[in-house]
């Protein structure tokens, strides 16, 4: 079998670096870490005397599996923050902590992160999904062989119905594990991909297989034919399947049902001969380490090359290293910290051998190893705290006289100075209404509103405004917070992630923009707005080409969705005030820009700025409606943003973006006498603030 998972990882590598697509091999990893691993469990619950403390298997995957995996992580760390510090970010730093835990899987569902062809902005840590998936299972694994082996020694139960009671449980898993998992169909969803109750029925599967007894293989006159039929079926699972969405659903049978054919035939067959071959054992032998290299290699080199995707020398180099240091690391690291001898029976004393061992070379050699890795483990762990805490510090406010932001553009003086926050922290800087969970997310239905108390400013004014719409307009409730203490009027936020206020509902063609759980979630919020009797209703007011939540290169536009909300507004008597919307910053091929990643990879302001007319229009399309009349007006604020039809990555000492498309917090608390200066005659002509005096 150490062949099969030799072709399996060879495989994923193949596919991984230079077709850019998920090959199968994973799935078949995972049949065959059910097929060693809780198989065995399984039947060494069932041999007499097992060992009853369920510690001892784990502490024998726990040397298995975590050495190496401590190693890779720290030392890829190492790389992205000394060559690559573009990559480090909030949602890496997490991933370190589920990866090491062993829950990366579903910190990737948090992230909502769909499963990635190698890009610049792809996570190098992204393949350890299956690592956690594997290791949940372990533990499965471990729990259920316990409890067999209690009922079999304390309970007296039949070893043959126990194992009978186990492959019935295995069967009900495998089969409730793959309904679940193809419940979309052919092509599933990034939850669906990583979650750990889809995958279930491929290791369970595996465990199942290993119940086979040997003389129920398949015949040895046609093992030849059944098992080059498994191994085609598993090498063109990637060549006829183009999306990773397809796995763990009915699609994933390909691969599975041809690893499945490969062990049912035996190993007295040329195939498995073949397979079996010192070059295909070797490769089974570093097939973990391969894999835990093979990614974030590419990864690094793929951002340090400046590529979209690697090109075929650059992968083939990466295979080279990452055969390499698989290599090492199965020799020096993986091999020698893991448990050789025997599972303890039930009258071994374990500990007694080990402090034996201590006394030995070899012994006191893995005594250090394990010092090692317990350093390198907590390391790693170390790594998220680390990381929030600059990302806190990255959060206090900035001096407004060395750090004037969109105050320069009044006039204000800028020194000669760095600007701030730290250009490869400040994407883990979320506007309050987010923090403090005022914000409905994605996953969220419909019906889902903020909490009463989501309101800023000044809480005991009798004048509300609303602040409404996506996540584009969520930042201005840093300025408006403090425009609200200054000036009298408290803001309650309706902001819903990829959800600019639309009404009408689904059925509304004009609300194709946005999802129908958008669509629906707008009527539902205007009508708790109504309730407010506010003021005024402030939101975005045009937009880029595309759907909302992602935005094309193009001149901005005026939605027919706005226009709608617009008019509904103006017929129940409600003011509105829209806000033009900051660039999307795409480079001069109209590819999506980081200008905060591309300072950090060490590029000049100039190389990291727009050119305006790339996504502005020469006027602001949203004055058209929002002409004064009908208490509804529009604010250009492109030049907020943009100076002399350039849109730079900073102004006046501090970084506009928090990432390609959403305005930093720092940035949006500069805007506030800006925003004021065009909101104050607006507030006095509806008298919610004493008019001005006039200029004489």
């Amino acid at each position: 079998m150490d062949g099969l998972r030799g072709f399996a990882i060879a495989l994923v590598v193949i596919f991984h670096v230079f077709v850019g697509r998920v090959s199968g091999g994973v799935d078949v990893f995972l049949l065959l870490s059910g097929y060693f691993f809780l198989g065995g469990q399984l039947r060494y619950a069932l041999r007499p005397n097992p060992n009853l403390n369920p510690w001892w298997p784990l502490w024998r995957t726990i040397r298995r599996l975590v050495p190496a995996l401590a190693l890779v992580v720290v030392a890829v760390i190492g790389l992205v923050l000394a060559v690559a510090p573009e990559l480090m970010s909030v949602e890496l730093s997490r991933q370190v902590t589920a990866s090491m835990l062993y829950y990366q899987n579903w910190e990737l569902v948090a992230q909502n992160a769909d499963y990635a062809a190698a890009s610049q902005e792809t996570s190098p840590l992204q393949h350890l999904w299956s690592m956690s998936v594997q290791g949940q299972f372990y533990l499965f694994g471990i729990a259920m062989g316990w409890l067999i082996a209690i009922a079999v020694v304390k309970l007296r139960a039949n070893p043959v119905h126990a194992r009978r009671a186990a492959i019935g449980v295995l069967a009900v898993i495998t089969v409730v594990s793959f309904a679940w998992a193809s419940r979309f169909g052919l092509e599933g969803t990034g939850e669906n991909y990583y979650s750990t109750f889809s995958r279930a029925w491929e290791l369970s599967l595996g465990a199942l297989l290993a119940f086979v007894p040997a003389h129920r293989f398949l015949p040895e006159a046609t093992a030849w034919l059944t098992a080059l039929l498994g191994v085609v079926l598993i090498a063109v699972t990637g060549l006829i399947v183009p999306t990773s969405l397809a796995f763990p659903g009915p699609v994933a049978l390909i691969p599975l049902t041809g690893a499945a054919l490969v062990i049912l035939s035996g190993n007295s067959n040329p195939v498995s001969a073949v397979l079996a071959s010192s070059p295909m054992t070797w490769l089974g032998n570093v097939a973990y380490s391969l894999y835990l290299w093979h990614w974030p290699l590419l990864i690094i080199v793929t951002v340090l090359g400046g590529y979209d995707t690697p090109p075929a020398w650059l992968g083939a180099l990466v295979i080279v290293v990452s055969l390499c240091l698989a290599h090492v690391t199965h020799t020096l690291v993986e091999d020698p910290l893991r448990q050789h001898r025997p599972r303890p029976r039930g009258d071994d004393d374990p500990v007694a051998a080990a402090r034996t061992s201590l006394r030995t070379v070899p012994g006191a050699a893995r005594a250090v190893g394990g010092i090692v890795t317990g350093v390198l483990f907590v390391a790693a762990l170390a790594l998220q705290p680390y990381w929030d805490h600059r990302v806190d510090t990255a959060e206090k406010p900035l001096d407004p006289v060395t750090y004037p932001g969109a105050r320069a553009l009044q006039g204000a003086a800028v020194p000669d100075v760095e600007a701030r926050p730290n250009p490869q922290l400040i994407a883990g800087v979320f506007p309050p209404i987010g923090e403090e969970g005022c914000m409905i997310f994605l996953p969220e239905g419909p019906e889902e509103m903020p909490r009463p108390d989501c309101v800023y400013g000044d809480l005991e004014a009798e004048t509300t405004v609303v602040l409404a719409g996506g996540s584009h307009i969520e930042p201005f409730i840093v300025p408006l917070d403090a425009l609200g203490k200054e000036h009298g009027f408290k803001v309650a936020t309706f902001v819903r992630q990829e959800c600019p206020l639309v009404v009408g509902g689904p059925e509304d063609p004009a609300n194709e923009i946005v999802s129908p759980e958008c669509a629906e979630w707008g009527e539902n919020a205007l009508q708790e707005i109504l309730n407010l009797a506010p003021a005024m209703v402030i939101s975005t007011s045009t937009r880029p080409a595309g759907h909302a939540g992602g935005g094309l290169v193009s001149a901005d536009y005026v939605p027919d969705a706005y226009a709608n909300l617009w008019q509904r507004l103006a017929e129940l008597g409600i003011p509105f005030v829209g806000l033009r919307d900051n660039p999307w910053m795409f480079n001069p091929d109209g590819d999506p820009m980081d200008p905060n990643l591309c300072i950090v990879s060490g590029y000049p302001e100039y190389a990291c700025s727009m050119a305006a007319d790339m996504v502005y229009a020469p006027e602001d399309p949203a004055a058209v409606f929002l002409d004064g009349s009908f208490a509804q007006w529009s604010i250009d604020t492109s030049g907020w943003y943009c100076v002399d039809g350039i849109c730079p990555p900073q102004i006046g000492n501090v970084y506009i973006y928090r990432d390609q498309n959403h305005i930093s917090n720092a940035y949006a608390e500069s805007l506030a006498p800006l925003l004021w200066e065009q909101l104050s005659p607006i507030f006095a002509e509806l008298s919610l603030i004493d008019a001005p005096p006039a200029t004489p």
